[in-house]
């Protein structure tokens, strides 16, 4: 098993923001070029993984047990 296999198995058992924050970091790592590399690597969009860098540079806090900030996700149907 690889690096890459290895990564992609951690990466599967993370929730949705972890997921980001993750994939931020493996493209900082990276340097430049670097979230294109992790997209096709990992299968996901560059927009995630964008936002996931931008996500852990702003060092932002949600409370505790929250993955979205408040009002996130699909609203209820009436």
């Amino acid at each position: 098993m690889d690096n890459l296999d290895i990564k992609k198995n951690f990466y599967s058992s993370l929730n949705e923001r972890q997921q980001r924050h993750f994939l931020g970091l493996e493209a900082n790592e990276l340097g430049h070029g670097g979230i294109l590399l992790v997209s096709q690597a990992f299968g996901v969009d560059r927009n995630r993984v964008s936002r996931g860098l931008q996500e852990v540079k702003s060092g932002e806090k949600l409370p505790d047990g929250r993955i979205r900030k408040k009002g996130g996700g699909r609203k209820k149907k009436l």
